[in-house]
């Protein structure tokens, strides 16, 4: 889902939902780590996105976070 397609109502997201989604879009510190890929720092961002709800937020609002 992209926050363009005309298809997607946001106002089926909750507050909670929406707050969380803007904090990981405005955050750098994913696409920081995705710089360095394979270092130490890339590969604990990578694991930490599989439970973030910030992260699940983002891509239920925005779709997947572009890193590059």
């Amino acid at each position: 889902m992209r926050a363009n397609d005309a298809s997607i109502d946001h106002s089926t997201f909750g507050v909670t939902t929406k707050v969380l989604a803007g904090i990981c879009h405005k955050c750098g510190i994913c696409p920081f780590a995705a710089r360095k890929p394979n270092s130490a720092f890339d590969r604990v961002m990578r694991w930490h996105r599989t439970w973030c709800p910030a992260w699940n937020a983002h891509t239920k609002v925005y779709g997947e976070k572009p890193l590059a």
